[in-house]
């Protein structure tokens, strides 16, 4: 691809950046939320919104989780209960903000926008399109153009850090890409280009003891499933040969794998204790303890989340302010890019 060569003006504009550093993330709307997502996502921006240095964005992606062509219409059924659970964890909306994706019509317009100055071949090599080939799914045009709407949901609100595992760095540096690519070419600094937060979290492995928990591999063990549902899921988790008395270890067992995940460090200790010495403490032990804990850590928050999954209305207002500050960034930005590409309007007169 032959980049712009010009260079861009640096013209002063009007960010919506405050004092506060302004992290964004999101999960698609595909499935449960497990595990998986639990320690790799939402535990660290729960985390963040803590901390009142930090503004954070955590957003239900729901348009993404549609380059699934045989479960188009999966988004729409989950997209309520992954924000009910994340206010039954305890997200903090104080300064921060949930979001809907498709909530947000500025984003595909910011997407349409950098799409536009940005080589398909760059596309075409994204990791996700081309696995999606290798492995003989049907690739649509909406997984190809997938890298083009995940950078535009981060340049839409002005984020300056996201949090990334490292299998996603190269999503975080196709949306650096982009935004370099329309600035260069409109001569002008319109979108921020956000900066990646590596996080030092290990992907966590799923019950088949091979591969990352995932939906896709039906390897997960979700949240906020009936206490039989987890316990299932639970005696699908590989363990080795190993009897009763035998010492094992906590570092390959896939058991405390996932456990420390999740556990108090009190019961991190004691599993680990009690498979070390082995003596009377065999796999079927450690995954009742892992069943009682997961409910000890969970079960105090099904509550809050059936009641926020049945009472749209009460979440629709705890939202709001979220939102009108979120609206207030991402027609700020659209202002800029439409300025930049000299777009006329007679729906915008003042």
């Amino acid at each position: 691809m032959k980049e712009s060569t010009q260079i861009t003006k640096n013209k002063p504009t009007q960010k919506t950046l405050e004092s506060r550093k302004r992290f964004l993330t999101g999960i698609k709307a595909t499935g449960q939320i497990h595990l998986g997502n639990y320690f790799g996502a939402i535990k660290p921006m729960m985390e963040l919104s803590q901390n009142s240095e930090n503004e954070v964005i955590l957003m239900c992606v729901d348009w993404h989780g549609l380059t699934n062509r045989a479960k188009i219409m999966a988004p729409g059924e989950l997209s309520h209960s992954i924000i009910a659970l994340y206010l039954a964890l305890g997200f903090n909306l104080n300064g921060n903000s949930i979001l809907l994706q498709s909530d947000f019509p500025q984003i595909h317009e910011n997407a349409w926008y950098l799409s536009c100055s940005t080589a398909s071949g760059l596309l075409e090599r994204s990791h996700a399109y081309k696995d999606a080939l290798a492995n003989g799914k049907e690739a649509s045009a909406g997984l190809l153009y997938y890298p083009v709407l995940m950078a535009s949901d981060i340049v839409t609100f002005d984020s300056q850090y996201i949090p990334v595992g490292k299998d996603q760095n190269q999503h975080l540096e196709y949306a650096s890409d982009m935004a370099k690519l329309f600035n260069n070419l409109v001569a002008t600094d319109v979108y921020i280009e956000a900066k990646g937060v590596e996080r030092e979290i290990p992907t966590l492995i799923g019950t088949d003891g091979d591969r990352k928990m995932s939906k896709s591999y039906n390897n997960e063990i979700p949240i906020f499933a009936a206490k039989k549902d987890i316990e299932k899921k639970v005696k699908e988790i590989k363990t080795d040969s190993k009897g009763l008395d035998e010492p094992k270890d906590p570092n390959t067992c896939t058991i405390f794998q996932i456990f420390q995940s999740f556990a108090s460090k009190d019961a991190i200790s004691y599993m680990r204790e009690r498979l070390e010495k082995g003596t009377g403490y065999g796999y079927g032990h450690a995954k009742k303890d892992f069943v009682d804990e997961h409910e000890r850590v969970f079960g105090v928050f099904r509550e809050k989340y059936d009641y926020y999954l049945n009472n749209e209305k009460v979440v629709k207002d705890l939202l709001e302010p979220g939102y009108e500050r979120a609206n207030n960034y991402a027609n700020a930005v659209l202002e800029r890019a439409r300025t930049a590409l000299g777009l006329k309007s007679y729906n915008r007169i003042k």
